[in-house]
């Protein structure tokens, strides 16, 4: 990609909000195709590659139009509104605390026009949280385009870090001065050490610590109780370790989420009874079955009414009824 692309794509999305505003401004869907895909692709993303970008992704009772991927995870989430649509403070904190609560590092919203990302963890106001700000109508095209390289999948999918692309990637000089301005005023953002926040644990999502933890095999998960240290990383088998708000429930939910990505844990087979305790189900198609259900995606809950130790013993059964090895997964604290 050079940077010359990127502004020659945003300013053709210029031609056609002017000449389609219309129609785009009551289409949601139009917006996706017409506005936001295009942007997408030329910063790296295929919508098309399930690889790269999940559509409609869903996890914990949350919902995004786009999870931007590295090595299986979302890096991203993307909140897509029809053009026109005002990017209301209150649905975007609704989309920061569901990025939060999923442990995904950078959020971004957009109808089309207007462009806004932002560092989930930031302990600061929502309004310096934003990393990025630039609208496609408003904003000359190579500024936008400057602001765009936030999103450039080189940038979030190695290091889930998004930094201002440096050279030799821009391959034209045109803008180099405007470049090197961008790269003065926004240094390289850190993401802050795990800390408490209004209640809910913040963690980084770099897929390697700083610090090397130690793992455990989730079959020797044993005898925890409300002292016990809470599991905050998983790793599965082939993929790289993921972070989660460390809970006990949390494994049960990440592991359910891995089979329903891996298409083992589908609403067909999503009635999975509790290893060790009668009458209750780890797992259902029909929140009725589950005390406090969860929606992992449409038609797969999991109980969250769980202990530590209930949902860990839980977490194994739904592997062993999706045919995975529990002493597969290793878990750390």
């Amino acid at each position: 990609m050079s940077l010359d692309d990127l502004q020659a794509t945003i300013e053709k999305l210029q031609d056609k909000i002017e000449v389609h505003r219309l129609y785009l401004s009551s289409n949601e869907t139009a917006t996706r195709q017409v506005l936001i895909d295009p942007m997408l692709l030329e910063l790296g993303w295929n919508v098309s590659d399930p690889d790269q970008v999940a559509l409609e992704y869903s996890a914990g009772g949350g919902r995004a139009d786009y999870a931007l991927k590295s090595n299986d995870a979302p890096v991203a989430v993307i909140e897509a509104k029809r053009l026109g649509n005002q990017l209301e403070e209150r649905e975007i904190m609704q989309v920061l605390n569901y990025a939060n609560s999923r442990g995904i590092a950078y959020m971004v919203v957009t109808n089309g026009d207007d462009w806004r990302m932002y560092d989930v963890f930031a302990r600061q106001p929502i309004e310096e949280r934003i990393l990025m700000q630039f609208s496609i109508t408003q904003t000359p095209a190579h500024e936008s385009a400057l602001q765009a390289l936030r999103m450039w999948r080189s940038n979030l999918a190695s290091l889930g870090n998004p930094i201002p692309a440096r050279d030799p990637v821009l391959q034209s000089e045109k803008n180099k001065e405007e470049y090197d301005d961008a790269v003065t005023s926004n240094p390289p953002v850190s993401l802050p050490e795990p800390d408490e926040q209004e209640g809910l644990k913040t963690f980084q999502t770099t897929t390697e610590p700083d610090t090397e933890p130690e793992w455990v095999v989730l079959t020797d998960l044993l005898n925890l109780d409300r002292k016990s240290q809470k599991p905050r990383r998983i790793k599965f088998p082939q993929g790289q370790p993921k972070s989660f708000r460390a809970s006990g429930v949390g494994v049960l939910r990440e592991i359910a989420e891995w089979l329903v990505n891996s298409e083992k844990l589908t609403p067909e087979n999503a009635q999975v009874p509790h290893p060790k305790i009668k009458n209750r189900y780890v797992a259902s198609s029909r929140e009725q079955d589950l005390q406090k259900p969860e929606e992992i995606c449409i038609g797969v809950y999991i109980e969250k009414n769980w202990n530590a130790q209930d949902s860990v013993d839980g977490a194994k059964g739904v592997l062993e009824h999706c045919g995975v090895d529990p002493s597969t997964i290793q878990i750390s604290f």
